[in-house]
Parts: C-alpha cells; structure tokens; sequence
C-alpha cells in the first residue's frame, strides 16, 4: 500500500493521513507541493511498532511502552543513521508516532510521513469521501476504511531535551 512515488491516504488514531516512504525523496517533493508546504516545513513519521521505531530512532531506556497506545501521542526523538537524511525533518530531532490501526500497521515495511490530510488551517479530514473530492487521483486511498471518529490531534512530547517537554 505504500509504495514509491505513491501519496497514500490513510487513516491514523486522529483522522486521515498523507504518506510516501520516508526514503522516496521524489514522492516527499510530491507531497509538499500536494501539501503547499513551505520550505522548513517539516513531516512526521509513522512506524509500525516499538520496533521500528527503535530502528529508525534512538529511544530512551526509560520511555514508557503505553506511551502512544495511551492516546494519540508523538514523540520527537534523535534518528538513528538508518533513517535517510531529508530536508524534510532535522537532521537531530524527528516527530515519530507508532501506528495503531491493524490494517495500516500491516502495511508500514518502512518509515512513511504521517502528514494530516487536510491544509494548514483548516479542519481534519474523517471522511476518505472528503479525500476523495479534495485530492482526487493525486492520491490513492486507503481500502476499507470510509469515517473514522472525530478526536482531538495528537500529543507532542520531546525526549530530546531532558526533562522531557509536552509540546502541546
């Protein structure tokens, strides 16, 4: 599902998601300009489970395995040199979130962005309809999901500062 020079939506523990493979440099410019991002403007990225993401980031001993099962929560933690340099997160600090939803957590083989669906400013996207009508064929949308419930967006503490700091 998610492949190379592919922006995939899908659904996240928030609302709908943007993704390309965190090593496809062509589908992340893809995704910005989708985006209408600004240079500096950074993704977040998703994984499939504490695994993956002590692969791809340094985690700290103490972190608290529940800490993105509790409620959605991102964490911005120092990669580890397995995740490609981009200029589209720091080369020191990177937003990661673990994926919680079986079917996309089946798919993830590889770190992918974890941008909202939505432009900066407006409303989250829970509707794949919405997607659909928003991006039409510039994006290929996740099967079997159609509305997910509203929430809240997620959490962003930083462990690379110690004491850790909730973001907001």
């Amino acid at each position: 599902m998610f492949i190379r020079n592919t922006i995939t939506a899908f659904p996240t523990d928030t609302s709908w998601g943007l993704a390309v493979r965190a090593d496809d440099q062509e589908g992340l410019c893809r995704l910005a300009k989708l985006k209408n991002r600004k240079e500096g403007q950074m993704f977040s990225l998703i994984v499939r489970d504490m695994e993956m993401l002590r692969e791809f980031a340094d985690v700290p001993e103490a972190f608290p395995e529940n800490y993105f099962t509790e409620k959605p929560r991102t964490a911005i933690l120092k990669p580890t040199k397995k995740l490609p340099r981009s200029t589209y997160w720091p080369e020191e600090s990177v937003a990661f979130r673990v994926a919680t939803i079986p079917e996309v957590i089946a798919q993830i083989t590889y770190p992918v962005t974890a941008t909202s669906a939505n432009y900066t400013g407006e409303p989250s996207i829970f509707s794949a309809q919405k997607i659909r009508d928003k991006f039409g064929d510039e994006v290929v949308v996740f099967p079997g999901v159609e509305i997910l419930p509203e929430k809240k967006s997620s959490e962003i503490w930083d462990f690379t500062v110690t004491p850790h700091t909730k973001n907001r």
